[in-house]
């Protein structure tokens, strides 16, 4: 059976220490640039809809006989109910274990017979599957992927066998690992009674009750025309995928879904948790709210995370780690979702006694920066590395395809990132701190720390 590979949050939470060396060290080398306009090359992409509510988008690119057929579902952890957490990468899995017309085995063999391979991922709010094939296999693709879509097989016996794989890789990815623990228990209790109460791959007592009938209600509910999204990139004609969709996917019928009340309201009375755990490393984590990522404000937070904790010139990396000898490393990340959703700012106490204070210094360096503000030359670097490398993501068909696909899938609006391109170009210091004030105020922070249970525990 096809194994898996990390999902998206998984990943992200679980490298975060790596992504930020990197990122720093690149940063660090790269000289002062002065910050131009950039402008965007748009793909010359199409789109159609079928009339059960299927939509496509293709993205032509005849450099290389080669497709990636994507799909897109509009579902993820964040749309789970309370007791059936992490139901959205169980039928993930299961989406592998084969169909009333193609047993498991066949799935991976066909696409590797072919050359290709195919793969999936579950985030907080969508699910998506990949094949990568030459284009001549365009046909069999879409074959698979409409098969999957209506006919998945619900073997108890086969679930079980795959409920035991999801919770090995639970206990793998995130009982396993300290910070993914941490930040997990911690999250729980800062955003109790939300919608983001939960990590991706669901608590274990959830995985063991999420019932056959509940995964057939799950993929019957939101594994629909309607409710996804089908993208084509690379070597493709839309005649060709316009006639195969009508073969494959128009006599399907929509489902009636009525969307979850994703308003994230906060308990303004937990503002600070702590979990123990065999660590001799402390973790300091503060979570801000942040809008949803159409909202192009999005972009200032996330130039903002990089001039306080993301780079060698940054104001944590300076003051509190090579000034003061506070912390041994910091970061920061945005998750925007098609909701509210948070950034999450870290730093690394050096040892479990300098917790405190290197709260205090934290706390006074925000208040400082966003009291008296940032250089211009500091702005423009970091603004200047944002344009490229967002600048950069574009140039690969299928990252952009991807970025155009999401859009298009969580607010129907393919063509957002000229807009946020537009705003960036636009951006100055002045209304980067504004924006800063708005998100990162005390008041709205909410602070966590993974502190040792006792001495002398793992690293």
């Amino acid at each position: 059976m096809k194994k898996i590979k990390n999902m998206i949050l998984i990943k992200k939470e679980n490298l975060l220490l790596t992504a930020i060396i990197l990122l720093s060290f690149f940063l660090f080398l790269s000289p002062a640039i002065k910050a131009e306009k950039i402008e965007l090359v748009k793909p010359d992409y199409q789109s159609f809809k079928l009339d059960n509510g299927l939509e496509f988008m293709v993205f032509p690119d005849h450099s290389l006989p080669l497709i990636r057929y994507s799909i897109y579902y509009n579902v993820g952890s964040i749309d789970e109910a309370k007791t059936n957490t992490g139901i959205s990468h169980f039928l993930e899995h299961l989406m592998f274990l084969g169909t009333k017309n193609l047993p498991e085995a066949n799935i991976d063999d066909l696409i590797s017979s072919v050359g290709g391979q195919l793969n999936a991922a579950t985030s907080y709010d969508y699910t998506y599957y990949y094949h990568e094939v030459p284009s001549s296999m365009l046909e069999l693709v879409m074959a698979l992927e409409s098969d999957r879509m209506n006919n998945l097989k619900f073997d108890p016996k086969e679930i079980n066998r795959e409920r035991e794989v999801i919770k090995q890789e639970r206990r793998m990815r995130t009982e396993n690992n300290i910070f993914a623990k941490g930040f997990e228990e911690i999250r729980a209790e800062i955003f109790k009674d939300t919608y983001l109460e939960h990590s991706v791959i669901g608590w274990m007592d959830d995985l063991n009750n999420i019932s056959v009938s509940d995964l057939k209600n799950h993929y019957q509910r939101y594994y629909s025309p309607n409710n996804a999204l089908v993208v084509v990139s690379g070597d493709v004609k839309m005649e060709q995928v316009k006639k195969f969709a009508k073969e494959y996917y128009s006599d399907y019928q929509p489902a009636a879904i009525k969307a979850k009340d994703l308003e994230l309201k906060l308990d303004q009375n937990k503002n600070r948790h702590q979990v123990y755990l065999d660590t001799n490393m402390p973790y300091a984590l503060q979570l801000y709210q942040i809008p949803a990522a159409d909202n192009l404000e999005i972009t200032a937070i996330e130039i903002f995370l990089d001039i306080l904790a993301n780079n060698q010139s940054s104001r944590l990396q300076q003051k509190l780690k090579r000034e003061k000898g506070l912390i041994l490393a910091s970061g920061g990340f945005s998750y925007p979702l098609r909701s509210d959703s948070f950034a999450l700012v870290y730093f690394i106490p050096r040892n479990e006694n300098l917790v405190k204070k290197a709260q205090t210094a934290f706390d006074q360096q925000m208040q400082k920066i966003l009291n008296q503000g940032i250089t211009e030359a500091e702005f423009k670097l970091v603004k200047k590395q944002y344009q490229k490398s967002l600048i950069f993501s574009q140039k690969d068909i299928n990252s952009a395809a991807s970025t155009y696909a999401l859009n298009k899938l969580r607010f129907d609006q393919s063509d957002l990132l000229a807009a946020k391109i537009d705003y960036i170009n636009n951006l100055n210091k002045d209304e980067l701190i504004r924006i800063a004030k708005k998100y990162f105020s005390k008041s709205k922070q909410k602070t966590g720390y993974i502190l040792p249970q006792n001495k002398g525990g793992a690293q």
